[in-house]
């Protein structure tokens, strides 16, 4: 079975992140299925990003980061990859739309920073998280975050690694729309419908006039970004510990998405 799950409704492609329990982690074969998918994807009018299990990502595979530690190039082809998904999901032709129904943190929180629109439930929990187990964005986070909020709200997300509820992301703009959590589908089925009922002609047109008005971040500083992240995880001396906490941790009990980075 695919660890993602594609669902094509005409110009709606749906996209799951089929892999509850291990909280949608973004294993390789999660990150090959996303760009298969947003391959076929290129010409519809809608992308709708969710993850199954109440949890859109709780970010990159640990377990695959750790048997990376001591390969370098192997390391930074696998956040490359998962950034390209990121790019991915911000620069395609169709408009991008992230569903959280409970937890987007660390690498999910980043692929919602990716999407067009957002959509979370009042009670959702976001969040960067990354500090929890004493690592680093690696895939736009400490980019994206910075323009999508006022300077002192993005570095509380960053600095604290604390989370925060879909009413409060709504409230200082992070997400584009919120719902009480039983109206959560209803709801981006109403922005679904809205968006597709569009030409595809002047849908499109009209994300190209966007991003040429707020253009994204500079390649450079997704580089820099990454080469940060692999730097800290191949010299610091805590890194190992925090990941050998997370492996323990995940071999007594299921990872709860509050303990997720």
């Amino acid at each position: 079975m695919s660890d993602v799950v594609v669902h094509r409704e005409g110009d709606v492609v749906h996209l799951t992140i089929d892999r509850p329990a291990a909280k949608n982690a973004l294993s390789p074969s999660v990150v090959e299925g996303l760009e298969a998918a947003l391959d076929d994807a290129e010409d519809a009018r809608v992308v709708v990003l969710r993850g199954r299990g109440g949890t859109l990502s709780a970010g990159a595979d640990l377990h695959h980061v750790r048997r990376l530690l001591a390969d370098g190039d192997g390391l930074e082809a696998y956040l490359v990859a998962i950034g390209a998904v990121c790019d991915r999901l911000e620069s395609g032709p169709f408009v991008s739309v992230a569903v959280v129904d409970g937890y987007a943190l660390a690498g999910g929180c980043e692929l919602l920073l990716a999407c067009d629109l957002a959509v979370a439930a009042d009670d959702a929990r976001i969040g960067d998280r990354h500090l929890e187990f004493g690592l680093l964005p690696g895939a736009g986070g400490s980019v994206r975050l910075p323009r999508a909020l006022p300077p002192p709200l993005a570095r509380r997300l960053l600095y604290t690694g604390e989370m925060i509820d879909g009413a409060t992301a709504g409230a200082w703009g992070l997400v584009s729309h919120t719902a009480a959590p039983d109206e959560l589908e209803g709801t981006v089925e109403a922005l679904v419908a809205r968006l597709a009922r569009h030409g595809p002609d002047a849908l499109r047109g009209m994300k190209r006039m966007y991003r040429a008005a707020a253009p994204a971040p500079a390649p450079e500083l997704f580089a820099a970004e990454r080469a940060a992240l692999v730097e800290h995880l191949t010299t610091s001396s805590t890194v190992a510990d925090g990941l050998g906490a997370f492996a323990r941790r995940s071999e007594t009990r299921p990872t709860t998405a509050q303990e997720a980075p």
